[in-house]
């Protein structure tokens, strides 16, 4: 009777994914491929429900449903920066479709995830093991990595240099004033190499080229560190092999790797804090025993924030929670916050006003509030009263701010921000801001839908990296060894189904959703707080200025092996914290 129900069952639902992807894809679909899709989908529908159990149909129903709400909601973002189009007929279909699709996948991975049985063999060329917790295997991981990245730095020597990179190689020469709007730790690391190569080759492309290839040498160790790190917490050999390929090979790893931003340095520190949140919190007692290990924590911690600022929210809204959770050891972990926080008090409050260091401006935290402020005026100017348009209008350097409103990027309404009249009124602000939620309720809504659905979407599209070289007054000049296309090949080339999914900040963000929905299956809730700076790091890209930016991303590339391999450890290594070392990492 169970297995009539369930033939029936996936029937019907086999029925409603052929009508969803005819109506969605396939307009003009061929009878014959539907009848064979039609056929796949019962058998795989049948397989999931055979295999289905009441607490993993919660988890992957959950996700499935979240997944159908946001693509219904994005779509129409997608089309014209409104809600207007979730009223579409289709909709129906189109959530359900979404949702059994995305269900029955997130299910069948459960499913093959707990039939997988590990295989915990090395590979050994010539009696050295690769891919293992060995120094030796460690070198030829980075070798192989760096290596692989050469192609990039021969092609677009001396390195690639964006607005924002020029901006901080001017501060790093003192042709500009330092601004705290760009980490100052990172501008004194250009600082470092590009005076270098001022002073010892009296050329300013040489010092570009000296920090490209520090920069590659530091992002390859991080990368080996993170493979070893696998090797020790046992994760399958299969699994390191596609991380290492990925590392090498994924050409966004190339790219930026000799691009020089903030965000390339940070998308690296971020897997080690990770990493020591992991230990952290599974092998707690052995980890605070050592002085080592709560030094390298505050190290690793510090580095988090002087690499970029939103790194900091990262740091402090992580620790807090493992605190609560392993209040046994709370003097320990305590020292370590405290440690980190007063680090960051003195930064801010001594060194930066010591070194007359300029703040940046107050408007990059608020891209939200004036985005939404911006996009009722532009819509809705005629219909405010004089008095709030003057109350507005006292916040920018311009009138009709709503003129300069882009639903995608909040740059354009900041730049108009009148700081100083801010820092003497910000209350008012506040007030015009919930007097105009009240009425324009669902332009407030499409305005933050609009400037962050890139970060979910997975369909949304934006530039991914930058190839040339930043027109500039200072001599830098981008004058390639060798010219290889194939790079410039297969980022423009992301309409291609498949490949442009890895390229898609919201496909990352899905994977990540779907790790911790595994973890949760499997009761392992303690995970929750290893997926913490992910997260956080993730709700400071939703508040962000521009909708869909990869670099800010980019740390959620560089920690998804790490969290899609912890899926593949036996629990009992989790939750004993088996050959668990962050002092022999390095």
């Amino acid at each position: 009777m169970k297995k009539y129900k369930n033939n029936i069952l996936s029937l019907i639902l086999a029925l409603i994914l052929i009508v969803f992807i005819w109506k969605k894809f396939l307009l003009d679909g061929n009878t014959i491929i539907f009848v064979l899709i039609f056929i796949a989908l019962y058998n795989f529908l049948k397989k999931v429900i055979k295999e289905e159990n009441k607490r993993k149909f919660i988890i992957s129903g959950i996700i499935g449903i979240m997944f159908g709400i946001i693509e219904i909601v994005c779509t129409s973002i997608d089309t014209d920066y409104t809600l207007n189009n979730i009223l579409n007929k289709w909709n129906i279909l189109n959530f359900a479709g979404y949702t059994i699709l995305a269900w029955s996948l997130i299910s069948w991975i459960y499913t093959k995830i707990e039939e997988y049985k590990p295989e915990l063999k090395n590979i050994k060329i010539k009696n050295i093991e690769i891919l293992s917790t060995g120094k030796i295997s460690f070198i030829i991981n980075m070798m192989l990595i760096l290596v692989s990245w050469l192609p990039y730095f021969l092609r677009y020597y001396p390195g690639l240099l964006t607005a924002d990179s020029c901006t901080q190689i001017s501060q790093a020469i003192g042709a500009s004033a330092l601004s705290s709007h760009h980490p100052i730790f990172h501008t004194a690391l250009i600082s470092i190499f590009v005076n270098m190569g001022r002073a010892i080759f009296n050329n300013i492309n040489t010092g570009v080229a000296l920090y490209t290839i520090f920069q590659m040498i530091i992002m390859s160790m991080i990368f080996s560190i993170v493979l070893r790190y696998l090797a020790k917490k046992e994760v399958p050999v299969f699994l390191r092999v596609i991380t290492l390929l990925y590392y090498m090979l994924y050409p966004i790893n190339g790219l930026f790797s000799v691009t020089m931003w903030k965000d390339i340095l940070f998308a690296g520190i971020v897997p080690i804090f990770i990493i020591q949140c992991i230990e952290l919190v599974f092998n707690t007692e052995n980890f605070l025993s050592k002085k080592k290990n709560i030094v390298i924590y505050i190290i690793v911690g510090v580095l988090t924030f002087l690499l970029r600022n939103n790194g900091i929210y990262i740091v402090i809204l992580t620790i807090p929670f493992i605190l609560i959770v392993q209040k046994k050891y709370w003097k320990k972990i305590l020292l370590m916050f405290a440690s980190i926080l007063i680090i960051n008090f003195v930064i801010n409050n001594v060194i930066f006003p010591f070194l007359n260091i300029k703040k940046g401006s107050i408007a990059e935290m608020l891209s939200i509030p004036l985005q939404q402020i911006a996009r009722v005026e532009k819509y809705h100017r005629e219909e405010l009263d004089k008095e709030t348009i003057e109350q507005i209008n006292r916040y920018f350097n311009c009138t009709n701010i709503g003129d300069n409103y882009n639903p995608i990027i909040s740059d354009p309404v900041k730049s108009e921000f009148n700081n100083e009249y801010f820092n003497e009124n910000k209350v008012d602000l506040i007030k015009i801001w919930l007097k105009l939620m009240k009425s324009y309720f669902k332009d407030y809504v499409e305005s933050f839908i609009s400037n962050s659905y890139g970060y979910y979407y997975p369909e949304a599209t934006h530039w991914v990296a930058n190839r040339i070289m930043e027109p500039n007054n200072m001599g830098l000049e981008q004058t390639p060894i060798i010219q290889i296309n194939l790079v410039d090949f297969l980022i423009e080339k992301r309409d291609i189904p498949l490949i442009s999914m890895f390229f898609s900040i919201g496909t990352a963000f899905w994977m990540i959703i779907i790790c911790l929905g595994y973890k949760i299956y499997k009761k392992e809730s303690k995970n929750i707080l290893i997926y913490l700076p992910i997260f956080i790091l993730w709700l400071t890209l939703i508040a962000s200025p521009v909708f869909c930016e990869y670099r800010y991303a980019y740390p959620m590339f560089t920690t998804l092996p790490i969290y899609i391999g912890l899926n593949f450890i036996e629990r009992k290594e989790i939750l004993n914290g088996k050959n668990s070392s962050v002092n022999t990492m390095l």
